[in-house]
């Protein structure tokens, strides 16, 4: 009998032993799901329409997408729509041939219309909360088609996850114009003084490339839009939206035309910004002293210009530059500069004061800017052009 037991103990340990080892009955191999790389929302007589973009993930790597055989599809494009935006996506489940898993998300594309009527809450809220999604999602706002934006693929066959979209950092370095947004920084901006947020707002660059193949559209920054988490307060775009640039404490490096007094115009390229600002009460009126100091470098010199009032001119274009974007901000009722946080942080029993509904009253008098811009030459300290 005492026999029997130990071999029926030994039998029931080499069970257990085995079941650690058997695998993890509940995952889902990777080869058998769909990856959402892009979402998009839309908004239309009551109804969300949710777009997903899904990637090929054989693409990822250049080796891999260069020896396949004949032509491949780079995304596909999904849509659904519904009353609420958590049905809508449910609805396009149904659609679905194999499960889409989130983890791998990148960005979201919200149309002017769902900002105009719906704003982002809804769709923050469903991220946040679901279990795959990071809040490393890049944010934008655009009057394109989304079913256009979505099967705009990068240059040269590039995979979609190195898209301007979802791999927004990389050009901003080189060209600094409006700096990107994720969902971490969303959240914060919404909660903060004053309760915007200041996302990017794209469209499409129909006429800038071309391949042997043909024209080759490709999506570009063209401005920034400005909302609450339940409404688009409106968009600063073009040449309006440039002075921007100068405020961002994110700011790498971007081209200046500025017009000399000899009458030639000279493209600078402007770099190590810095930007201080500092609130000032006075009598009950608070203002902000604007500190913006840059260095500024001549990399193409066609004709001969005095450097010394060159970089005067320099700092009246920033100057110009930064009034115009904070003017059409003040258009829209937008505080663009985020300047009520900036009190907020630095006088908050000054801001308790002055504040209405979490924003402080703002007009063209409430900045004062100071400019100093320090002007080098070029590479190698030419004053001169290299071919009179």
């Amino acid at each position: 009998m005492k026999r029997k037991l130990i071999k029926h103990l030994f039998l029931t340990l080499i069970v257990l032993a085995g079941i650690p080892i058997a695998g993890c009955w509940d995952t889902n191999e990777s080869e058998r799901m769909v990856y959402a790389q892009g979402m998009g929302v839309d908004y239309k007589d009551g109804h969300y329409t949710v777009y997903l973009q899904i990637i090929n993930l054989r693409l990822m790597a250049k080796s891999e997408s260069s020896g396949a055989g004949g032509p491949q599809v780079n995304v596909e494009v999904g849509h659904a729509s519904a009353k609420t935006l958590d049905k809508a996506i449910f609805n396009l489940y149904k659609s679905s041939q194999r499960r889409i898993f989130w983890g791998h998300l990148s960005y979201v594309v919200f149309t002017e219309n769902a900002l105009k009527q719906v704003g982002v809450k809804a769709t923050i809220d469903f991220l946040d909360r679901y279990r795959e999604t990071r809040y490393r999602i890049w944010i934008y706002a655009t009057k394109e088609p989304l079913s256009k934006v979505f099967v705009t693929t990068p240059i040269l066959d590039m995979s979609p996850a190195l898209s301007r979209l979802s791999d927004p950092e990389a050009s901003f370095h080189q060209s600094s114009f409006i700096r990107p947004i994720d969902m971490r920084k969303l959240l914060i901006a919404i909660d903060e003084p004053g309760h915007e947020v200041i996302m990017p707002s794209i469209s499409l660059s129909k006429n800038s490339w071309e391949t042997d193949k043909g024209r080759h559209d490709a999506i570009k920054i063209d401005g920034i839009a400005v909302a609450t988490s339940v409404a688009l307060k409106g968009e600063i775009t073009n040449h309006h939206a440039i002075g921007f640039r100068w405020m961002s404490k994110d700011f790498v490096r971007d081209v200046l035309e500025v017009k000399s007094k000899e009458g030639p115009k000279v493209n600078l390229v402007i770099e190590k910004l810095k930007v201080k600002i500092l609130p000032v009460e006075k009598n009950s009126n608070i203002h902000f002293n604007v500190q913006i100091k840059a260095k500024a470098v001549i990399y193409v010199l066609e004709e001969k210009v005095k450097l010394a009032s060159l970089a005067t001119e320099t700092e009246k274009e920033i100057k110009k530059e930064v009034m115009e974007t904070y003017s059409k901000g003040l258009n829209i009722d937008a505080d663009v500069y985020r300047l009520s946080e900036v009190l907020y942080r630095k006088n908050v029993k000054a801001w308790k004061q002055a504040e209405h509904n979490g924003k402080i009253p703002l007009s063209k008098d409430s900045i004062k800017l100071d400019i100093k811009v320090k002007l080098v030459n070029g590479a190698k300290q030419r004053e001169e052009p290299t071919i009179e």
